[in-house]
C-alpha cells in the first residue's frame, strides 16, 4: 500500500463525513415525507432538526475525542457567544432545563428518541403542535380540563388527564418506564400543574417520578421558566433534579 499524505488522508476523511452527511439528511426527509405531514410541517420540523446540528456535530466530536484520548477540535462560535455545550444523558439523571420556551428540552428528549429509546410526553401544549414542531413520535398525555373524561383518548391517540390528576399522571409515568427500557419523559408544564395543586402535591409528584427514574434507568426531562414560579417552590425543584441545565 502506498504512503497516504496527510492532505489525501484529510481530504479523504472530508469526502466521507460529507458523503454521511448528506445521506443522513436525505434519510430523515425520506422517513418524515412517508408519515403524510404537509408540506408545511415538513418545513418546520426541518427548521426545528437544522437548529439542532451544532448540538448533533459537539457531540460527534465528543466521542471522536474521547476515542482517540485527546482534545482536537476548537470550540468556533460567534464572538460574543459562549460556545454551547453537548449535554451527557445518563440512565437514571433527570434533567431540569431552565428556559422561557422548551427547544433546549426538546432537543435532548428528541437526541434521546433518536438513539432508540421510547418517549412518553406530558404537555400543557397540544401533543400534535409538538409533534410537528419538533419532529418526535412518542406516547402523548395531554393536560387539559377540556369536556373528555380522564382516560379517554383523541382521535390522535393521545390521552387526555386533567392537571388535577396527579396520582394518573405519577401512574402513566411508572407504567411507562417499567415496560421501556431507557425510556425517556419530558414534563412540558410545570408551572401549569403548580397553578392548578397546591406546591407540596407538585413536589410529590416530582420525588415520585425521580424515583421511578432511578429504578428503571430512565431518563426524565422537565423544562422549567424559573420566572412563573415562586424563587423557593423552583428551588426544591431543583434540588430533586439529577442536573440543572
Amino acid at each position: 500500500m502506498g504512503y497516504m499524505s496527510q492532505d489525501e488522508e484529510f481530504a479523504k476523511g472530508f469526502l466521507k463525513g460529507f458523503r454521511e452527511g448528506l445521506t443522513d439528511a436525505w434519510e430523515e426527509i425520506i422517513k418524515l415525507s412517508t408519515k403524510g405531514y404537509t408540506s408545511r410541517e415538513l418545513q418546520i420540523m426541518a427548521k426545528t432538526r437544522r437548529s439542532m446540528l451544532a448540538d448533533k456535530v459537539n457531540l460527534k466530536g465528543a466521542e471522536i475525542e474521547k476515542l482517540i484520548g485527546k482534545k482536537i477540535f476548537a470550540e468556533d462560535s460567534p464572538r460574543g457567544e459562549t460556545p454551547s455545550k453537548v449535554v451527557e444523558l445518563l440512565p437514571g439523571w433527570s434533567y431540569v432545563v431552565r428556559e422561557e420556551r422548551p427547544d433546549k428540552s426538546f432537543g435532548l428528549f428528541v437526541r434521546l428518541l433518536s438513539s432508540g429509546g421510547k418517549g412518553l410526553c406530558i404537555s400543557r401544549t397540544h401533543p400534535d403542535q409538538l409533534k410537528q414542531k419538533y419532529g418526535f413520535e412518542a406516547q402523548s398525555l395531554w393536560l387539559t380540563k377540556t369536556e373528555s373524561a380522564d382516560n379517554s383518548l383523541s382521535d390522535s391517540g393521545f390521552e387526555y388527564v386533567s392537571p388535577n390528576n396527579l396520582a394518573r399522571l405519577a401512574s402513566a409515568v411508572r407504567d411507562f418506564l417499567s415496560k421501556n427500557e431507557n425510556g425517556a419523559v419530558i414534563i412540558e408544564g410545570l408551572e401549569y400543574l403548580n397553578t392548578q395543586n397546591d406546591f407540596k402535591s407538585v413536589l410529590k409528584f416530582v420525588q415520585l417520578i425521580n424515583e421511578q427514574v432511578v429504578l428503571d434507568k430512565g431518563y426524565l426531562v422537565i423544562p422549567v421558566d424559573r420566572a412563573t414560579m415562586d424563587p423557593r417552590d423552583f428551588s426544591l425543584v431543583e434540588r430533586e433534579m439529577s442536573q440543572m441545565l
